[in-house]
């Protein structure tokens, strides 16, 4: 067999392979669940949304200082030990309790996903273009365009 024709089968192999991956790798499920995750983000993923969102962060950060500050305040005017304060929050207000304790993680937590927002507005608005739903289809056309090259590349017969 002469190269050209190993190189025919091996473009054909490559064409089968791509008209079967969208369906192996469920492409045409995924690409319509990207598209509609995509299209539900682009509101929320934008240059001045995250800007408001650093603005909460900065503002959540100074009442998680001005608690720190104050419940020891609080708890001496009323008398009160800072863990009987909280012992008295806990079974009163069970729920600013819970948050008062979390607000370090949650503060870490939301600042971190801000940030991964922050650094990725821009790559997000270049992924939204891409046309997610037919994805799939652009390996099948070209697979089925290789097939047909390299098949009537194989169907040629050679010269001698």
């Amino acid at each position: 067999m002469s190269s050209k024709k190993v190189l025919s089968v091996i473009i054909l192999l490559v064409g089968i392979a791509l008209i079967i991956a969208p369906f192996g790798y469920k492409m045409f499920d995924r690409a319509s669940a990207g598209a509609d995750m995509m299209k539900a983000f682009e509101p929320v993923l934008t240059r001045p949304n995250v800007t408001t969102f650093q603005g909460h962060m900065r503002t959540f950060g100074g009442m998680q200082q001005d608690m720190n500050k104050m419940l020891p305040a609080l708890a001496q005017q009323m008398g009160m030990t800072p863990d009987q304060l909280n012992q008295m929050l806990g079974q009163q207000f069970p729920g600013v309790a819970n948050g008062m304790q979390q607000m370090d993680k949650m503060g870490q937590d939301f600042s971190t996903v801000i940030t991964v927002m922050d650094q990725n507005v821009d790559n997000f608005q270049k992924a939204d273009q891409l046309p997610m739903r037919t994805m799939p289809w652009f390996f099948i056309v070209a697979g089925v365009a290789l097939v047909v090259l390299a098949g009537a590349q194989l169907l040629i017969p050679d010269k001698k």
